[in-house]
């Protein structure tokens, strides 16, 4: 049993259903402990600071799903999870006065800005593999953006990147669920990528005969894959943070862990793709690019006043 300020802590039998109710209540854990310490625990007998219910609270696998979700994204999700219409003003309003800390924290981040190409909506579709998890949990991930727009066409998890055939059929699934493709391909120089330059290629000389002996993909070196690194980048700080911690509880048996999570975790982030594309980005007077519902624009890219080159 622990001890804090030399006083043990409260059997967890007393206390964990609180923590569960308080939990469902969406409450943080400073405000769940407050209420256990004012309402639950005898404070002349037992003592429980925050860092050990935390611990305590992560013992009942309990994680937050989403703990650096901003402003924007919070709308989001109370939207496209919980049926919730709720303005941005008021989440503002409420993470000011509720998670001031939070909110200091997270504007510290800053922004480098690199300039980026492309003629408008279809014209490239860039993919990218991300290997965060690859390492720790054997989990590799697989994007394919359109970089005009921000729209993404697929976020795939599985436990390897590294296969062609396996990058290719991310490539081609879109394809035929879409019925067109892009007018060029783009990614890293890494052999994994061979099989989706070949087959794009092989498709755009079918369709026009005209290109052959030309290549339909563009290969970015030295990090000149912009758009996908962007999209990683948010990722990595809008989603993975929470499963982190659930995939950090441990993995006792690699192939059993691959069956059961890689199918829950395709689930997540299909809604994570599906939310970003439901949502408009913020207008940015930097970009000269048409603003407005991702998926608007990709269905009717003659309404913002830009051109597709679907093929």
């Amino acid at each position: 049993m622990g001890r804090n300020q030399h006083k043990p802590n409260p059997p967890l039998e007393d206390i964990a259903p609180h923590i569960h109710r308080y939990w469902k209540q969406r409450k943080d854990d400073k405000a769940i402990l407050r209420l256990l310490n004012e309402y639950h625990i005898d404070e002349t007998k037992y003592g429980l600071g925050l860092r050990r219910f935390r611990q305590i609270r992560e013992s009942l696998g309990l994680y937050p799903q989403y703990p650096k979700a901003g402003a924007r994204e919070i709308v989001s999700l109370l939207f496209h999870e919980e049926n919730m219409s709720v303005s941005r003003n008021m989440v503002t309003e409420y993470s000011s006065v509720f998670e001031p800390e939070l909110v200091k924290e997270r504007r510290k981040n800053r922004l480098h800005r690199k300039r980026f190409w492309v003629a408008g909506v279809n014209d490239i579709w860039a993919v990218d593999q991300h290997d965060k998890w690859k390492y720790k949990f054997g989990l590799a991930l697989h994007t394919g953006i359109d970089p005009f727009i921000g729209f993404t066409h697929w976020l795939k998890i599985w436990w390897t990147s590294s296969n062609p055939r396996l990058v290719l059929s991310y490539y081609l699934d879109e394809v035929e669920e879409q019925g067109y493709g892009p007018l060029v391909s783009q990614s890293d120089p890494g052999t994994e990528n061979f099989g989706l330059a070949n087959g794009h290629t092989l498709i755009r000389h079918f369709h026009d005969p005209s290109l052959r002996g030309t290549l339909q993909h563009r290969w970015m070196r030295e990090k000149k894959n912009v758009m996908p690194e962007i999209s990683w980048s948010q990722l990595r700080h809008r989603f993975t943070p929470g499963f982190e911690d659930i995939l950090d509880i441990g993995i006792s048996y690699l192939k059993l862990f691959h069956w059961v999570f890689i199918p829950w975790l395709q689930k997540e982030l299909d809604s994570y793709r599906e939310r970003v594309n439901n949502t408009a980005k913020c207008a940015d007077r930097n970009k000269v690019l048409p603003h407005g519902v991702l998926n608007d624009m990709d269905e009717h890219p003659g309404d913002f006043g830009v051109l597709d080159f679907k093929v």
